[in-house]
């Protein structure tokens, strides 16, 4: 009777370790991130100020002058501007790259444009085409060339640009920015 006893105790551990390993799984996760100094705080120029400034590209731009692929109107100049005066924040000798992300999401073949905010009536085959302190393409999502003195505005253009033919209606676009200071 206890030979019987003892092996059932043993087979019921096995069950259950055997349960156990059946419940288990493998897998992975990764956390990452970036500590950094401190960070600055960024103006925008030429446009309503501040983080969540507004650059004007034109209030009656014509539908006709955005007929074909390719064709550019409106316009505006706009600047980011470092605020050193921030405690912490350090510019002496370092550069930065900017970098700027779709929020109403990316146009164009290589996704290089902002897309219009899609709204009843938008105007259509338009999107914003943005342009650094060079007059060069700066497409979404890409760092832009090194901006060497952060004491100075960090100066972009941007315009609509045709993806085809145009039609009328209203031509937002939002997107986030990020200035990596080196």
């Amino acid at each position: 009777m206890k030979k019987v006893t003892l092996s059932g105790l043993a087979a019921a551990v096995a069950l259950m370790g055997a349960a156990q390993f059946a419940q288990a799984a493998d897998g992975e996760i990764s956390f990452e991130g970036t500590i950094v100094n401190s960070t600055c705080a960024i103006e925008v120029g030429n446009g309503t100020g501040g983080a969540k400034g507004v650059v004007k590209l034109g209030d009656q731009v014509p539908v006709s002058s955005l007929a074909k692929a390719g064709d550019v109107a409106g316009g505006g100049a706009f600047t980011l501007q470092v605020n050193a005066s921030d405690p912490g924040c350090d510019i002496t000798g370092k550069a930065a790259t900017v970098t700027f992300l779709p929020i109403t999401g990316s146009a164009g073949a290589a996704g290089q444009w902002l897309a219009l905010e899609p709204v009843a009536g938008a105007a259509s085959n338009v999107a914003v085409q943005l342009r650094d302190f060079r007059g060069t393409e700066l497409p979404v999502s890409e760092p832009s060339a090194e901006y060497a003195n952060l004491s100075q505005p960090l100066r972009f253009t941007a315009n609509y640009i045709a993806t085809g033919t145009a039609t009328p209606g209203p031509a937002n676009a939002k997107a986030q920015f990020t200035v990596n200071i080196q």
